[in-house]
């Protein structure tokens, strides 16, 4: 009798169980119950400030709200290549809650699609917003070809082309979200580069191997030859002969010819002006190699009217003291970019105090570069310099 009733007892609590089983499964197939075609009707951000906008793109990572019918059996989501997290919890049959992928995607579609229970996929319009790449810095615009470009920017995702003037394409070596390596493709031509992704292509306002506006490049175009020597292999150039400041103790107020590089216009090229256009417009480029630390003495840049002198008195001056900061070497050769805005010291003004401007550009002929200045005691110096010109910011 009792192996009966404890059978009994035990058939009961299977039955329950199953019934509530039953009920429990019945209760979630209802809540997902969606018969018709899933559809989409509109799209718009989550953020309370823009809730009653609709939207047909986004940027990545944030939270949107797809409103339609029929979307509660979703069982994936893609936008573009790139595969959404799904939470149940904010899947309905009206609307589905989710972040846009963080991921870059390689493969843009502009689509969203949408997988579901049974197999079935719904395709939607949408964008998923990445930055077009920006250009900010080239560490050096003379590299010879087959050498390294290092640019800096944002943006760089791939896949990711840097074409070249001449319409060549350079193979890239090392890249990250802010930082690209290059090489330099053979036939490259001076002019601006190009970087295009699959979010846009941006056109440098620097030009690789600046031609333009050239005063100075030590081959063709040269100083007061009794000023800074000029040299090739110590270090290797980065476009044929520099020009160079070396000195085993560089003092302070130390005039010495070798330390100052002077070109005057009667015996170069005549009178015609540095450049021409607005002082805010413009800048000083050249190249530069510091091989040595440069601890002290500042770098005078200067230009002055058509004559035979240096013209220093009534000149404005632009101070170079990039050890200001620590002592100073580079990593081979760099480009440097003074704007004309910061020529503003008369030669007895301190550091703190420029009461100067450029008002008369088109009245300046000379170029002068020189070591003079205060400093703590004497110093090596070592600078390398190429390529002085005036040219657009």
């Amino acid at each position: 009798m009792k192996f009966f009733v404890k059978i009994n007892i035990f058939l009961l609590f299977l039955a329950l169980g199953a019934g509530l089983v039953s009920s429990c499964r019945k209760e979630k197939d209802t809540s997902r119950d969606c018969p018709g075609t899933p559809a989409i009707s509109y799209i718009r951000s989550t953020e309370a400030v823009k809730s009653d906008s609709l939207i047909v793109g986004s940027f990545m990572g944030s939270l949107i709200a797809i409103v339609g019918e029929n979307l509660c059996n979703a069982q994936q989501m893609w936008f573009n290549d790139q595969k959404a997290v799904l939470n149940p919890t904010y899947v309905t049959e009206n609307t589905i809650l989710v972040n846009v992928p963080s991921t870059v995607p390689v493969e843009v579609t502009n689509k969203i699609r949408i997988l579901f229970a049974d197999g079935s996929e719904l395709l939607h319009d949408f964008s998923v917003n990445v930055p077009a790449p920006t250009l900010t810095k080239i560490k050096c615009e003379y590299v010879p070809d087959g050498e390294l470009v290092e640019l800096e920017g944002d943006f760089f995702f791939e896949p990711l082309k840097v074409v070249f003037e001449g319409d060549v394409q350079a193979d890239v070596v090392a890249l990250d979200k802010t930082h690209l390596s290059v090489r330099v493709p053979s036939g490259a031509q001076p002019g601006p580069l190009k970087i295009q992704t699959n979010f846009g292509t941006i056109k440098s306002k620097f030009f690789f191997r600046d031609n333009r506006n050239i005063i100075l490049d030590y081959d063709a175009k040269k100083h007061e030859t009794w000023t800074a020597p000029i040299g090739n292999n110590d270090p290797a150039g980065c476009s044929g002969d520099y020009a160079f400041f070396k000195s085993a103790a560089n003092s302070a107020w130390q005039w010495t010819n070798e330390l100052t590089m002077q070109y005057w216009a009667p015996r170069g090229r005549g009178n015609v002006p540095v450049a021409q256009g607005l002082v805010s417009d413009l800048a000083l480029k050249f190249e530069v190699n510091v091989p040595q630390e440069w601890r002290d003495v500042r770098m005078e840049i200067f230009f002055s009217p058509f004559a035979d002198d240096h013209g220093r008195d009534g000149a404005v001056h632009a101070r170079w003291q990039p050890w200001k900061a620590g002592p100073y070497k580079t990593n081979g050769w760099e480009t440097i970019t003074i704007p004309l805005k910061d020529f503003k010291y008369g030669k007895d003004d301190s550091d703190e105090n420029g009461t100067k401007s450029i008002t008369n550009l088109g009245s300046l002929t000379n170029v002068v570069m020189m070591m003079f200045g205060p400093a703590a005691g004497p110093n090596p110096v070592h600078i390398c310099f190429d390529n002085i010109r005036v040219v657009p910011l």
